[in-house]
């Protein structure tokens, strides 16, 4: 009888990879997939690192067993099971923890076995996971029965919030900005329309705002010096979003190369100040031929001024009525209207109407317009 191997992996429940001593991933069975919501391509471009919680221990301890093995002279893991009794020593537990993909977050524990597989001369690991997070929380639930019950809730309950804090990390904040992301921004944007309400009452001079910026011209670095100069360029921007603001602010990734803010207390005259500062920092703080020669190790690289790294940004302020996606829609468009524009400029929104607002008029009538 002739079997399609790999139709018979895809059935089995357990999660398999092949990696090479790098970690770097060659093979996702079906399981794979359904588990951590990558597609089978996403994961032939990743690394095992990408959804391993402390995965640097765990490559780290690996690498010095195959170490240690070729050095004895005798490939004598060939045709075995690998004993991973050290990395488990070594990273303090009995399963690698999984972390599934930001967008359907999930956390796994996973019992694990690795076999040593030569391919055309080259050395890969078959990495075979199964899904143990039912079993070890019945396992803790059994231990709960049998040990003093008083110790244990008290142990536990520390656990739990930790468990808790790298859950809500994991869930509220970008993991290239370490800025929080789009969805606890909204959650603080909603929090702050309600308490505008329940405050304000007929005081139209306390209000917030919201502005919206999109760094100009960053496919270029993408496109033009890879995803690493590119990663760079958004954390760079981040952390200039970052200084250039109060600490009562709020700065989210939007996605992608658009970043969004929370101001508080803030009017249409106060936000675009703001904005100008931002852009200042800018034009300049931010040094890309310092990232490129770091990490491409290229230097006397030369930018074309077309593509000087910009922000072009959107204002929007909270009326009464208003509600969260409304005022992101509203910051929105004033961005477009900024791209549009020209780039690196600002549009205030009111009522309908976008104001482009240019750095001589600050101080002018404008404001009292919108």
């Amino acid at each position: 009888m002739d079997f399609q191997w790999d139709e018979l992996i895809n059935l089995t429940y357990d999660m398999m990879f092949v990696i090479d001593n790098k970690g770097s991933i060659y093979f996702a069975n079906q399981a794979a997939t359904d588990n951590l919501y990558y597609t089978n391509e996403e994961f032939l471009s990743m690394n095992l690192s990408q959804i391993l919680f402390e995965s640097d221990k765990f490559i780290e301890v690996l690498e010095l067993i195959i170490s240690n093995s070729e050095n004895q002279g005798e490939n004598r893991l060939t045709d075995k099971d690998i004993d991973f009794n050290l990395i488990k020593k070594e990273i303090g537990y009995q399963d690698l923890i999984l972390i599934s993909k930001d967008t359907n977050l999930k956390i796994i524990m996973a019992n694990f076995q690795v076999r040593r597989i030569n391919k055309n001369n080259n050395e890969y690991f078959l990495l075979i996971l199964r899904d143990v997070t039912e079993r070890r929380y019945l396992e803790q639930e059994l231990f709960k029965i049998t040990e003093n019950l008083e110790q244990l809730v008290q142990e536990k309950t520390l656990e739990l919030q930790k468990k808790n804090q790298m859950l809500e990390k994991l869930a509220t904040t970008d993991t290239l900005t370490s800025l929080v992301n789009i969805r606890r921004f909204k959650e603080i944007l909603a929090i702050e329309i309600e308490r505008m309400t329940r405050e304000r009452k007929d005081d139209s001079s306390q209000t917030f705002a919201v502005i919206m910026c999109d760094a100009d011209h960053f496919k270029y670095y993408n496109d033009t010096f890879g995803h690493q100069i590119g990663d760079e360029v958004i954390k760079a921007v981040g952390r200039i979003l970052t200084e250039s603001t109060r600490r009562i602010d709020t700065v989210a990734r939007y996605g992608g190369d658009e970043f969004i803010l929370l101001l508080p207390d803030a009017t249409y005259q106060g936000a675009t100040k703001t904005c100008f500062r931002i852009q200042k920092a800018i034009r300049e703080t931010l040094d890309i031929k310092k990232y490129i020669k770091e990490i491409l190790g290229l230097d006397e690289v030369e930018i074309p001024p077309e593509h000087k790294i910009s922000l072009s940004m959107g204002v929007t302020k909270f009326v009464k009525g208003k509600v969260s996606d409304t005022i992101i829609s509203e910051a929105d468009n004033a961005l477009y209207q900024s791209k549009e524009g020209g780039r690196d400029c600002i549009h205030v929104y009111k009522d309908g109407v976008f104001h482009r607002v240019d750095d001589g008029q600050l101080e002018s009538s404008i404001f009292a317009n919108i």
